[in-house]
């Protein structure tokens, strides 16, 4: 062993420095691990919103094209019947 004061590294044992090689690529795989999985969430929480966009615009399309032609309402609506002549007050 070393004294504290001495500037020389320690040698290290290759069976410890494989260890510590291996936990560190352990660690680092969890990690890639964990944003796959966060990104593969976030995929599909995006493909989910924009298939209910799109499943809101097509079912605002059919309602608003299956209202009928605008015309028709106000038409229909416009038209008040006249009075009759004998009602009048003249």
């Amino acid at each position: 062993m070393n004294s504290p004061g001495d500037r020389k590294p320690e040698p290290v044992d290759p069976k410890v420095l494989l260890q510590m090689v291996e936990l560190e690529l352990i660690q680092k795989r969890a990690a890639r691990e964990r944003a796959g999985a966060q990104r593969r969430s976030l995929r599909t929480a995006s493909f989910l919103f924009l298939f209910l966009v799109i499943v809101g615009t097509l079912l605002g399309l059919f309602y608003f094209f299956s209202a009928g032609p605008m015309d028709a309402p106000r038409a229909h609506h416009g038209a008040q019947p006249s009075p009759p002549a004998s009602a009048s007050p003249h």
